[in-house]
């Protein structure tokens, strides 16, 4: 835990929770998957190759969701706001005014927040779906919220001066996020290139203006 007095006890016992009871179920999909794959794939050979497939799917739509949450907490809401303010909203501003303050997070810290709003589909997912007519679907989805989990760790990595070799090489090959590409979203005016998993979705959004329309959209709507 971080010596942070705006880290309260609370917090962190609550983020805490949250990544246990999160890893927990991903075991639960885990092992899930592989008592169930046999009977899937003997209906479909090429199961393997459509995993491949929803995996991609998976960590381009965490992509996706990653930079729609990033946008709404940096333009909406009020830091004030109880225990949301706190959890969600106020790490994105911090990081505007101290871009290096996310790289002195612990773990949990750094990661909590994602696991706490990732927990309510995870489990509704995992008992509301069977283990076997549902086994894509649960693959999908199971990938998609470790993916989500990924997502603050990857941006406190591109923000670190000297990530680990192996996380830098990730970032050479642009299979996570690279610090110069999440640069982009650091210089004014500071509307765009919000996806921070991977960020491959950021130049075809900007190509768009989707952010910036979106803004428009919503500031007009909810003014």
């Amino acid at each position: 835990m971080d010596a942070n007095k705006s880290y309260p006890v609370w917090q962190f016992t609550l983020e805490a929770t949250a990544i246990t009871v999160f890893f927990a179920f991903i075991g639960f999909y885990i092992y899930s998957t592989g008592i169930n794959y046999a009977a899937r794939a003997e209906a479909s050979p090429l199961l393997w190759l459509h995993l491949v497939w929803y995996g991609a799917l998976a960590y381009l739509t965490a992509d996706f969701i990653s930079g729609l949450f990033h946008f709404l907490a940096d333009n909406f809401g009020n830091p004030g706001t109880p225990v949301l303010g706190k959890i969600f909203i106020v790490p994105f501003r911090e990081h505007h005014v101290d871009a290096k303050a996310i790289t002195r997070h612990g773990f949990v810290e750094t990661n909590g927040a994602n696991c706490l709003i990732s927990l309510p589909g995870l489990i509704y997912i995992y008992y509301a779906s069977a283990p076997v007519a549902d086994f894509t679907f649960r693959f999908f989805m199971a990938f998609f919220f470790f993916s989500i989990f990924l997502t603050n760790q990857i941006h406190k990595w591109s923000h670190m001066d000297n990530p680990p070799a192996a996380v830098a090489f990730l970032q050479r090959i642009h299979l996570i996020l690279p610090p110069m590409h999440h640069d982009v979203h650091h210089h004014a005016p500071f509307d765009k290139y919000y996806c921070i998993t991977n960020g491959w979705l950021n130049a075809p959004l900007n190509s768009v203006h989707f952010f910036q329309t979106l803004k428009r959209v919503l500031t007009w709507n909810f003014r």
